[in-house]
C-alpha cells in the first residue's frame, strides 16, 4: 500500500465517523506506533518504585543490580552490531540510563524528578527517530539494504527497487548528492563482493550517462559459464558479413556477438578488432570462433598472416583468399593492404557510398549507386575485406607501429576490417596510438598488469577483471565493441570450444568458402597486384592439406622406411588375406567399417526417416542417436550436415546448429 492509499484511508475514517468514538479510534490508531517508548518509561518507573520497597539500603543487592545493568547495556551494544552506528549508540545509552536509574531507585529511593524529565527526553528521542524514518514519497532509504552500503563505506547512498531475473539482480543506486560519485561506487565493488561472499567478477556497476551519482549495481551470484559448449558450426552460413558474428554466450545466456562493418541506419561505426589473452586463456579458440564466422559469410574476403605456420587455422586455408607466414609474405600483405585502401575508397565514393554496406557486393544495377551520370553502371561489386594478423607482436615490431596505426585509421572507411591477435596487450608490444585505433577488443584472461591496456578504464571501473581469470578460465572473456549495449561490456562471456572433432567441420566450411564465398573484386585485386606483383597474383592456393610441403615431405617419408620395406610399391594393392589370417589394425574391433560413401548413404536414410515421421528440424545430436549405424564421430556428422547444407538438402534455421530438412521431392 502506498503513502497516498494510507492517507486516503485515514480521510475516509474521519469522514465516515459521526461521533467522538470514531475520532478517538483514529487518534489512538495514529498514536500506537509511538507508544512503546512511553510504556517503557512507565514500566521502569513502576519497577524502581517497587524495588525500593524491597531492596532499599541493601548493599549486596546494589552490587548485583549494578552488575546486571552493565551486562544489560553490553548485551544491547552487541545485539545492535548489525544496525547503524547511530541506532546502536542510541539503544545502548537508553538502556544504560534506564538501568542506572532503576538501580539507584531500588537501593537509595526513587528520584522522581529525574525519572520524569529523563523519561520524557528518552521517549521523545525515540519518537523523533520514528518520525524521521517515515518517507512520504515512498523512496527506499539506506536501511533497506540490510547495512550493505554502510559496510562498504557508502552509508548515505540509497538503493532502489531491485529487479530480479534468472541469476541476475539489478539494483538502482542513488549516491549521496555532493559527497559521493559513481567513482566511489566503482572503487567499492571489491568490498561489495566481499560482503556478499562472491567472486569479484560477479559484481558490476553501470553508471548512468546522465548523472554523476546514479547507476545500477548488477549482481550475478552463480557462474553460468562453467559448462563447456563445443563449437557446432557457424551461426549464419551464407549470410552477410553485416549480420552479427556469434562467437559465444554471456553469463545470462544471451549470444556473444559483434559486427565489423558500419551501419548508418543503426548509427554503428565500423570497427577493427583486438583479440588478447595470455597463453592458456582460450584466445586461440576465440580467434577460431571469429574467423569461422567471417568465412561463413558470402560477401567477405579474408587475408591472413600467421607466423605460427597456420597451426590453428590450417583446416581453413582453402577458404582464405591469401594466407602468408611471417617475413616477406607478411610484409607484402601489409603493403597490399595499404594500397587497396585508397583504391577501395575511390570506388565507394564514385558509387555514392559513404561506407561499405551489403549493397556494395554484387553487380551495381542501382541508378542511385552508379558511377555514370545516366543510369546504372553495371560495375562488378566489392566484397568486404578482413585483414587478419595473428600473433602480431613480432609483426608490429618488425614493421613498426606507425604502419599499423595508419592502416587502422584509414581502413574502416574503405570497407576493410583489421583483426590483430596477440598474447600480451601491453606498452612493450604495441604503441598507445595503435591500441587506440583498435576500438573493439575481445579480451580473455590476462596478467593483472595488462588489464589497463586491454580494456578501457570505464569497463574496469564497472567491475571487469580479466586478470582474475589468468589462464585458469579458458574461454572466459569480455567484449567491448560498437553495437553492443555498454552495460554488457563488464559482463563475462565464454566462447565455444574447438576440439579435434571440429577439424572435419572446419574443412567443410573452408570448402564452402572456396566454392561459394566472395572472390576479390578487380579494384582490390588490381591494387594489390600493382604493388606486390606475383606475391599476390601467384599466391599459394591451399586446395589440399599438405602441412610439410610437397615432394620434400614425400621423399622424407620414403627415407624413413625400414630397409626391408623400401622395395614395396605404395600404389600396389595388397593381396587378400588368407582365411583365418584377417588382421585388425591398431587393435580396432573386427568387422568391416563403412566407407565414406556408405556412411553418407546411411546418413541420407536417417534424414528420410526423420522426414517420414514429421521431424523436419534436426541437429548433430539427433543424428548421433543413430551413431552405431554410422560408425562415425560427432565431428564427421557436423561436417556432413554442412555439406548437405551447401548442397541444398538442408536449410538454415534461426538457431545455430539446427537445420531444416528440405523435402526430397522439393529438393529434386
Amino acid at each position: 500500500m502506498t503513502g497516498k492509499d494510507v492517507e486516503q484511508r485515514h480521510e475516509d475514517q474521519l469522514k465516515g465517523s459521526t461521533d467522538g468514538g470514531g475520532i478517538k479510534g483514529y487518534l489512538l490508531h495514529r498514536a500506537k506506533p509511538y507508544l512503546p517508548p512511553w510504556l517503557g518509561v512507565g514500566v521502569v518507573g513502576a519497577a524502581g518504585g517497587a524495588g525500593s520497597l524491597v531492596w532499599s539500603g541493601d548493599p549486596g543487592m546494589g552490587v548485583l543490580l549494578t552488575l546486571g545493568s552493565v551486562a544489560l547495556t553490553g548485551s544491547t551494544w552487541w545485539a545492535a552490531r548489525l544496525t547503524g552506528k547511530e541506532r546502536r549508540l542510541h539503544s545502548a545509552i537508553t538502556v544504560a540510563a534506564g538501568s542506572a536509574w532503576f538501580t539507584s531507585a531500588a537501593i537509595f529511593g526513587p528520584a522522581w524528578d529525574m525519572w520524569f524529565v529523563g523519561g520524557i527526553v528518552a521517549a521523545l528521542s525515540w519518537n523523533v527517530r520514528q518520525v524521521m524514518r517515515r518517507d512520504p514519497d515512498g523512496a527506499k532509504t539506506a536501511s533497506s539494504d540490510g547495512g550493505l552500503l554502510e559496510k562498504i563505506g557508502l552509508a548515505k547512498a540509497k538503493m532502489g527497487q531491485a529487479k530480479v531475473e534468472a541469476n541476475r539482480v539489478t539494483v538502482p543506486i542513488a549516491l549521496d548528492a555532493g559527497t559521493q560519485t559513481n567513482d566511489d561506487m566503482a572503487k567499492a565493488l571489491g568490498n561489495v563482493a566481499s560482503a556478499l561472499d562472491l567472486p569479484a567478477t560477479a559484481i558490476r556497476y553501470s553508471p548512468s550517462p546522465d548523472s554523476a551519482r546514479r547507476g545500477e549495481l548488477v549482481i550475478v551470484p552463480m557462474d553460468m559459464l562453467d559448462e563447456i559448449i563445443l563449437w557446432e558450426g557457424p551461426a549464419l552460413p551464407g549470410g552477410s558479413i553485416a549480420d552479427p558474428l556469434v562467437v559465444g554466450r554471456y553469463d545470462n545466456g544471451d549470444p556473444l556477438q559483434l559486427w565489423l562493418p558500419a551501419d548508418v541506419e543503426a548509427a554503428r561505426n565500423g570497427t577493427h578488432l583486438l583479440i588478447a589473452g595470455m597463453s592458456g586463456s582460450g584466445k586461440g579458440d576465440g580467434a577460431l570462433n571469429v574467423l569461422t564466422e567471417i568465412m561463413s559469410r558470402k560477401d567477405v574476403v579474408t587475408w591472413l598472416s600467421d607466423p605460427k605456420a597456420f597451426q590453428d587455422f590450417r583446416p581453413l586455408l582453402p577458404g582464405i583468399d591469401w594466407a602468408v607466414e611471417a617475413g616477406p609474405g607478411t610484409e607484402a600483405m601489409v603493403e597490399a593492404v595499404q594500397a587497396v585502401i585508397p583504391a577501395r575508397t575511390r570506388w565507394l565514393g564514385a558509387h555514392k557510398y559513404r561506407s561499405w554496406e551489403p549493397r556494395c557486393f554484387g553487380t551495381q544495377n542501382d541508378p542511385d549507386h552508379s558511377c555514370k551520370p545516366d543510369g546504372p553502371c553495371g560495375c562488378e561489386g566489392m566484397p568486404f575485406l578482413v585483414a587478419w594478423f595473428e600473433e602480431a607482436a613480432n609483426t608490429l615490431r618488425a614493421l613498426g607501429d606507425d604502419t599499423f596505426t595508419g592502416i587502422a585509421q584509414e581502413a574502416r572507411s574503405a570497407g576493410v576490417a583489421v583483426v590483430v591477435s596477440l598474447q600480451r596487450p601491453s606498452h612493450d608490444q604495441m604503441s598507445t596510438s595503435t591500441r587506440a585505433s583498435l576500438p573493439s577488443v575481445l579480451c580473455f584472461g590476462v596478467d593483472r598488469r595488462d588489464e589497463g591496456f586491454a580494456l578501457p578504464d570505464t569497463v574496469l571501473d564497472a567491475g571487469a577483471s580479466p586478470g582474475v581469470w589468468g589462464n585458469r578460465r579458458p574461454g572466459y572473456c569480455y567484449l567491448v565493441t560498437p553495437g553492443v549495449d555498454e552495460s554488457l561490456y563488464p559482463s563475462p562471456a565464454r566462447t565455444w570450444r574447438f576440439t579435434w572433432d571440429s577439424v572435419s567441420l572446419m574443412e567443410t566450411l573452408a570448402t564452402w568458402a572456396a566454392r561459394h564465398g566472395a572472390k576479390p573484386d578487380p579494384i582490390t585485386a588490381g591494387a594489390a597486384a600493382s604493388v606486390v606483383g606475383k606475391a599476390y597474383t601467384e599466391r599459394a592456393r591451399h586446395e589440399e592439406q599438405n602441412p610439410a610441403g610437397g615432394e620434400d615431405q614425400e621423399e622424407t617419408s620414403v627415407n624413413r622406411l625400414d630397409d626391408e620395406d623400401r622395395d614395396i610399391d605404395p600404389n600396389e594393392e595388397l593381396p587378400d588375406a588368407l582365411p583365418g589370417e584377417e588382421h585388425v589394425p591398431f587393435g580396432q574391433p573386427a568387422g568391416r567399417d563403412l566407407s565414406a560413401e556408405e556412411a553418407r548413404t546411411v546418413l541420407e536414410d536417417i534424414l528420410v526417416e526423420y522426414e517420414n515421421e514429421g521431424t523436419m528440424v534436426i541437429g548433430p545430436v539427433d543424428v548421433m542417436k543413430h551413431g552405431e549405424r554410422l560408425g562415425r564421430k560427432r565431428g564427421w556428422v557436423s561436417g556432413e550436415l554442412q555439406r548437405l547444407l551447401v548442397e541444398g538438402r538442408l536449410a538454415v534455421t534461426s538457431k545455430a546448429g539446427r537445420y531444416r530438412i528440405v523435402p526430397a521431392m522439393a529438393d529434386a
